[in-house]
Formats: C-alpha cells, structure tokens, sequence
C-alpha cells in the first residue's frame, strides 16, 4: 500500500498553515495605522500603537459624492487648511495664514486696508454687523450709496455719519464730559461746548416745536419746556388815557402780571404843572394796575407805565 498521496496531503496543510503563519506576522509588523472600514457605517478607523482609534464618519443620509484634494506640501506653524478651488465636485485644499480674529484677542503688525496690513471689517460691499444676545446693535454700512461708511447704533439704517437710537450718556470720573461742536474750518482747532454743572436732580430740556424768527429769544418754563418768545416778553408797556377829571385810575394791561413784577409809571403831562402819583393796587388775577393822581387829569395827559416781570 502506497504512502505518496497522504504526505502530499499533509505537505500542503503544513504550507498552507506556514503561510498564513506568516502572513499574520507580516501584517502585525507592518507600521500600518488602519485597522478597520465599515462599508455599511462609511467609518474610517485609525489606529496607531494604540487601542484608541480616530474616525472619520460619513454621514448615512443625504450625501453627495465629493472628493477632497489636500496639499502637496507640508504647511508651516500656525497655518489652516482652507478651501482653495472647487472644481466640479472636488475641492483643493491648500495651507494659509490665520487671518482671523481670535477672543483673546491678536497681535496686529500694522493696522490698516492696505495691503499687508490688518483690519476688522468686511472686503467686499457688504456691511459690517456686531450683535449681542443674537441681536444686531452696531452696524457700519459698506453698502455703496449716499450712506456708505455711516454707523448706526441700535439702527440699521443710520441717516448720517453716526445715528443712534435711544438715550446717550456722556459719563465722567469727577469732570464734567463736554459736547463739542467743532469750527467749520479745515484746520480750526476751536471749538463750542456744552456741558452740565453740579445738579441735585436731572434736568431734561425740550425743545421748541418750531423755528424762531428774527430778534426772538429761549425761554423755559419751570419744567424745562423751552420755547421762542420776543426779547421784550418779559416787559409789558403802554400809554393809559385817563377820564378827564379822574384822579384814581384803573389800567388794564395787555398781558400777564406776574408776582414779584417790577411796576414803572409815570405821567406825560402839560408844561408848568407837577402831578403827584402812586400806584395802590396790583390786581394779578384781572392784570390791573390802580394809580392815584393828586390831582384830576386832563384830557392831554397820559399815564406811561412798564412792568417788567420776573
């Protein structure tokens, strides 16, 4: 009885057996760093003398095929990798600086637009936004037209180079802040200023509803409610005729006496006489003012009277 086909048999499961012996050597030497892909997750393993792996995931749904192209050189310290070109349906990477701008703030080599200088802002004709809480409040327009480069404050749509909506504050640390209103001159160094004293209470002015005309002044009420009236409102003049004969005088005057008002009169009368007079009585409520006379006037004579209120 032969032996030869039983030791090809047992020949082959010894190589078969050495090669795969051999093969999972290899595989276990080999310095590879991808222990595993999914075809059924789109997950990428990669391992590397580690159990712990990093993996990229495609996600299960909804996925356009795209092919990402990196660089064909190694970046430099400080640079991202950015979108260079989209060509069809792959998109080239390349290595840049990094031009943003970080929370803890940058280290600006120059400040400027130009070029190899550094800027926050917007390059192209749009606007530059700032908001809070999800809520725009500062906005500079890039826009072009008439309002380009104008900024608004709690506003969209500023009307001139700065607009705000709502109240402004000037604040100070112990020195009254002044509003300045500059000399219309291309190099005047002077200017107008307002600002506020030492108050107990705040004062809040209003302005007039209308403009003035020629040789009118400001005026307020006691509740700061301004207002335009004649240099001369405060003063209540005239001339009285008096009944021929009447030595007490009752004048009606045109306007409002107020309390404390200073009250001038006196008498035109004929040459060669004197007049004695006195004023008795100021009636606030009818505006009336009584003189008394030392003698009964005549039909010439007049009583001029200014009252100047407070």
């Amino acid at each position: 009885m032969s032996t030869l086909p039983f030791f090809n048999l047992y020949k082959d499961y010894v190589m078969k057996k050495s090669t795969m012996l051999l093969i999972t050597i290899c595989l276990v030497s080999m310095p590879i760093g991808v222990f595993g892909q999914s075809q059924t997750t789109g997950t990428l393993n990669l391992r590397n003398a580690q159990p712990a792996a990093v993996s990229l995931t495609v996600p299960s749904t909804g996925v356009t095929s795209y092919t990402i192209q990196l660089p064909a050189t190694i970046g430099q310290a400080g640079q991202t990798l950015t979108i260079n070109s989209i060509t069809g349906s792959t998109a080239t990477l390349s290595w840049a600086d990094a031009t943003f701008w970080g929370l803890g703030g940058n280290a600006v080599t120059t400040g400027g637009t130009d070029a190899g200088e550094q800027y926050l802002g917007t390059s192209n004709a749009q606007d530059l936004v700032l908001a809070a809480n999800a809520s725009e409040r500062f906005r500079i327009i890039g826009t072009p037209g008439p309002s380009q480069g104008y900024v608004g404050i709690g506003t969209a749509t500023p009307k001139t180079t700065l607009d705000v909506s709502g109240t402004m504050t000037l604040s100070n640390t112990g020195a009254a802040s002044e509003l300045r209103f500059a000399e219309p001159t291309a190099d005047g160094a002077e200017y107008t200023a307002f600002r506020a004293a030492a108050q107990t209470t705040n004062i809040t002015y209003t302005l007039p509803t209308a403009a003035p005309t020629a040789g009118q002044v400001l005026t307020s009420d006691a509740s700061g409610n301004l207002s335009w009236s004649s240099s001369t409102s405060k003063l209540l003049r005239g001339f009285y005729t008096p009944v021929a004969g009447q030595w007490e005088h009752d004048i009606i005057v045109p306007g409002v006496i107020e309390p404390g008002a200073l009250i001038l009169i006196t008498i035109h009368n004929g040459p060669g006489t004197t007049i004695g007079f006195s004023v008795t009585n100021v009636d606030y409520v009818t505006n009336t003012i009584t003189v008394e006379t030392s003698t009964g006037l005549g039909l010439i004579d007049r009583i001029a009277y200014l009252v100047v209120n407070p």
